[in-house]
């Protein structure tokens, strides 16, 4: 059994200017458990627990979704919080997808995960980039103020050019997530 995930990645460079907000925020006494930089992402689809044999009908599926669809740009920007900064769970980077090419790419590929037994989730999408998570509760003001300078920040844009099949595998020190097979996007002229 695996434990997996369907994501995207963004570039490490990427990756390193999202874990550099984490300066920002050790400045106050806020209470996070960080996302290591190599670990940022944006899941698609939270898998579970399955058999190493699920991964080819997976993988077949992202294929099915991902047919004919060109690599396209993502936007990072704008700090928030999950569920509200008032009862902060998750602190996230949102991801503008002017086009709707993300929405789009992610509903073939919910569709193409339902015969498989991984029917839609209940809640709309939301893209975004897990920055940490909250170990205790902490006055919100100093969130809200933290939010309101960030509300604005762009991060930089990046391709998206793969989708992932990823492996997370529970450890002491936090999860290792490994790739185990990708389907690559169609080249694009954007970029």
């Amino acid at each position: 059994m695996i434990r997996a995930f369907i994501a995207i990645t963004p570039p490490p460079t990427l990756q390193q200017t999202m874990a550099e907000v984490r300066q920002v925020f050790q400045g106050f006494a806020l209470r996070w458990r960080w996302v290591t930089p190599d670990h940022i992402h944006l899941t698609l689809r939270f898998l579970g627990n399955m058999p190493d044999e699920s991964v080819p009908p997976l993988l077949q599926a992202m294929e099915q979704a991902a047919q004919g669809q060109t690599a396209f740009p993502l936007r990072a920007r704008a700090l928030g919080c999950f569920p509200h900064p008032a009862r902060p769970r998750v602190l996230w980077v949102g991801l503008d997808d002017p086009n709707q090419t993300l929405g789009r790419l992610n509903e073939r590929l919910m569709a193409a995960l339902t015969p498989l037994g991984f029917p839609p989730e209940d809640r709309p999408f939301h893209p975004h980039l897990t920055l940490a998570r909250v170990q205790n509760m902490m006055p919100s003001s100093h969130l809200l103020s933290m939010l309101q300078t960030y509300q604005n920040q762009d991060f930089g844009e990046f391709l998206v050019t793969q989708l992932h099949i990823v492996q997370s595998q529970l450890q002491r020190g936090g999860a290792v997530h490994t790739i185990l097979r990708s389907v690559t996007l169609q080249s694009s002229d954007y970029f």
